[in-house]
């Protein structure tokens, strides 16, 4: 077995104390070395409450990717803008009650017609993710970059340990894990207020299984 990651890179850092050590390893067979790319720590990517760094292992492999199609975000529609250019599309479309079956399907083709074209219109659109998580909001996203960009300063101003950035990243990390578990709760409490039929039975299942990783 080879040690795939350098030396001299630090790996983790002590919650407690602050201080810098070489605990992890990346090893790999003689097999492995022509697929590899780059071995090297993501201080960027470093968890809230969490010592170690994230490793971030490149290979060069053969796989077959399927291009996702981007769906309606309608978490961040804005509905105000959305009601007034729905209400414009509307306009020209016939009073009700329709005289005859040949009105009616022509009213039902532009009120489908004007709400396809408003959402067109208004509605960005989210390109799906594997590993997207239903409860995230745009603010854990902006407290995600802020998080990243002090964990990268913290990490190459380790040699001066009373620099203010190492406290800027602290404090700012644990808000960010306080906001994610604030987060994952209020998403909780919301779907739990709105579940009916076979969802009761999901939660009850959810509440009554055993924690685990």
């Amino acid at each position: 077995m080879l040690q795939l990651l350098p030396c001299s890179i630090p790996t983790l850092q002590s919650n407690s104390t602050g201080n810098w050590t070489w605990l992890d390893n990346v090893l790999g067979t003689e097999g492995t070395l022509d697929a590899i790319i780059a071995c090297d720590t993501e201080p960027a990517k470093r968890g809230p409450k969490t010592d170690h760094l994230p490793i971030i292992l490149t290979l060069e492999l053969a796989v077959t990717r399927k291009d996702d199609v981007p769906r309606p975000n309608w978490r961040e529609v804005d509905w105000e803008k959305f009601k007034k250019v729905l209400s414009a599309t509307l306009t020209p479309t016939p009073p009700l009650p329709p005289a005859s079956e040949e009105e009616f399907q022509q009213m039902a083709k532009s009120v489908m017609w004007a709400i396809t074209s408003t959402t067109e219109a208004c509605v960005p659109l989210a390109k799906p993710c594997p590993h997207s998580k239903c409860w995230w909001t745009s603010t854990l996203s902006d407290l995600h970059k802020q998080v990243a960009k002090l964990s990268r300063k913290s990490h190459q101003m380790r040699g001066l340990p009373d620099h203010p950035c190492h406290r800027e990243h602290k404090a700012l990390k644990n808000h960010y894990a306080d906001e994610i578990a604030a987060t994952k709760k209020q998403h909780w409490l919301d779907w739990l207020e709105d579940i009916e039929g076979n969802d009761l039975w999901t939660a009850n299942c959810y509440i009554s299984s055993t924690l685990s990783d």
